[in-house]
C-alpha cells in the first residue's frame, strides 16, 4: 500500500497557491517534503517553499505562469496540474482536516518502514531487547509526525488557551482534579489533574501502597475507571485491602490473622463490594512481579483500545524494570522511568499515581529526577505522624498534613 491521500496533498497546496503565508502554518505545523508522497505536491512543497523564504510571494500567485513552468520539457502538463490543484482550494476551514489526514498517511508509511526494520533486526538473530528498541525508536518518530499542533505558540494561541482554560476553572468548573478522598490532601492539591505524575513516598513497609489505594478507592466510588500494576501485591490481596477500607472490615479478620474470624456481617459487605466492582467493570489489575517499563506501555495501549480509563496506578518505580537500559547507572534507569510515566500521564490525559522508597536520610531513592519530573509528591513520615506536601506544582508546599495510617483498616485518617 502507498498510505497516501491525493486530494489532502493538493489541498494543502492549493492552500500555498492561494494563500502563499499558509506555508507558515504548515511548518508549524510539522509539515515537510516528507509529508508528501505524490510527485507533483511534493515538487511543489520544495519550489514554493523557496520562494516563499525569498520572499518571492507574487511568484507563487501565478507559479503556473512562470518560466521556470513555461520553460521544462513538459510544461503543458504541469500548468494544467498546478492550475487544477489551485481550483481545489476551498478555504481555510477545511484546512486542519485535510492536515490531520497528511500527517496520518505519513505516519502509516513511517510504520511501514519501522514494521520492517523491526523485521530485519529479527530475522539477523537481533536480540528482544534490541527488536524492542528498533520499535521504540520508530513509535517515537510516528508519534511526533502525527503531533497535532506546533511545539511553539504564538503569544495569541497561548493566552487563548489561557483564557479558556480560566472559564473551565471558575465558569463551567470542569478542570478540577479527580479528589482522592482525603479532605487535607485535596485542600492543597485541588486533586489529581489530567496529565499530572503523583508520587507517594515512605521508607519500606511506610504505608505507599495503603496512600495509593486509598485515593484509587475514591476513584472508583465516583464512577471513574482505573488501571493498576501492582508489582509487589497480588490482585486478590489490592481487593482485600481495597474491601477493607471501603467496608470498613479489619485487614486482619480478612486474611485471618491470629484467628480473626470474619461476621455474617463482614460476609455482606464482602459480597457487596465484590458485586459492586463487578458490575461497574471499572477496575484493571496486573500483577506481575517482572513487569516492564514497555510491558506498561503495551498494555495500556491495548486496553486503551477497548475503553477509556481515569486514572493509572503503578505500585512502585523501583520495582518496575526497564529492558532497554539496564547497562545504564541505576540512577539513569529510575529517571528514564519517572520521565516515561509523566509521559503516559499526558498521553492519556489522566493522572499517573505511583510511589517510591525513602532512602535512609529521607530523601527519595535512587534518583533526583523522581522529584523533578513529579507534579505532586507526598512524603509519609511515620514517625512523625503526618504526611508531607513535598512538591506541589499547582499550589503551596511544604506543609505537613495531619494524617497517619490506620493499619486496622487500610486507611490514612
Amino acid at each position: 500500500m502507498n498510505y497516501t491521500n491525493a486530494i489532502a496533498e493538493n489541498y494543502l497546496i492549493s492552500a500555498i497557491l492561494n494563500d502563499p503565508d499558509v506555508i507558515t502554518d504548515l511548518k508549524g505545523e510539522g509539515i515537510t517534503q516528507d509529508s508528501f508522497h505524490g510527485h507533483l505536491p511534493k515538487l511543489l512543497w520544495n519550489k514554493l517553499g523557496k520562494l516563499h523564504a525569498q520572499e518571492r510571494n507574487h511568484e507563487i500567485e501565478i507559479y503556473e505562469m512562470s518560466d521556470e513552468i513555461s520553460g521544462s520539457p513538459n510544461a503543458q502538463e504541469l500548468k494544467k496540474g498546478i492550475s487544477n490543484i489551485r481550483c481545489e482550494y476551498a478555504g481555510k476551514e477545511f484546512l486542519k482536516t485535510h492536515i490531520k489526514t497528511v500527517k496520518e498517511q505519513q505516519a502509516l508509511r513511517k510504520g511501514h518502514i519501522v514494521a520492517s526494520d523491526a523485521l530485519v533486526v529479527l530475522e539477523q538473530g537481533g536480540s528482544p531487547e534490541e527488536v524492542s528498541e528498533a520499535l521504540r525508536s520508530g513509535s517515537e518518530a510516528i508519534t511526533g509526525i502525527i503531533s497535532s499542533q506546533a511545539d511553539w505558540k504564538t503569544s495569541e494561541q497561548s493566552t487563548q488557551e489561557f483564557t479558556e482554560m480560566l472559564a473551565r476553572i471558575h465558569q463551567e468548573k470542569s478542570e478540577a482534579g479527580i479528589p482522592t478522598g482525603v479532605h487535607h490532601v485535596d485542600h492543597y492539591t485541588g486533586g489529581m489533574r489530567a496529565n499530572e505524575l503523583w508520587v507517594v513516598a515512605a521508607p519500606t513497609s511506610g504505608g505507599k501502597t495503603v496512600l495509593m489505594l486509598q485515593f484509587m478507592a475514591n476513584v472508583l466510588k465516583l464512577g471513574k475507571k482505573a488501571v493498576m500494576f501492582s508489582l509487589e501485591t497480588d490482585a486478590e490481596r489490592v481487593h482485600g485491602r481495597l474491601a477493607c477500607s471501603t467496608q470498613n472490615i479489619p485487614m486482619g479478620r480478612i486474611m485471618g490473622n491470629s484467628g480473626e474470624v470474619m461476621t455474617k456481617s463482614d460476609f455482606i459487605k464482602i459480597k457487596d463490594y465484590i458485586t459492586e466492582i463487578k458490575t461497574a467493570d471499572s477496575l484493571v489489575i496486573c500483577d506481575s512481579d517482572s513487569i516492564t517499563l514497555d510491558d506498561i506501555e503495551s498494555k495500556l495501549a491495548r486496553l486503551a483500545e477497548i475503553d477509556t480509563f481515569d486514572c493509572i496506578v503503578i505500585d512502585y518505580i523501583q520495582l518496575v524494570e526497564v529492558s532497554d537500559a539496564k547497562e545504564l547507572p541505576r540512577h539513569e534507569q529510575i529517571a528514564k522511568v519517572t520521565r516515561r510515566l509523566k509521559q503516559l500521564a499526558k498521553k492519556y490525559k489522566c493522572p499517573v499515581i505511583t510511589a517510591s522508597q525513602l532512602n535512609d536520610d529521607g530523601r527519595l531513592r535512587e534518583s533526583r529526577a523522581i522529584g523533578m519530573d513529579a507534579d505532586c509528591v507526598l512524603m509519609i513520615d511515620p514517625e512523625a505522624g503526618d504526611i508531607g506536601l513535598a512538591k506541589n506544582r499547582n499550589g503551596e508546599r511544604g506543609v505537613k498534613l495531619p494524617l497517619v495510617m490506620n493499619g486496622v483498616y487500610q486507611r490514612f485518617e
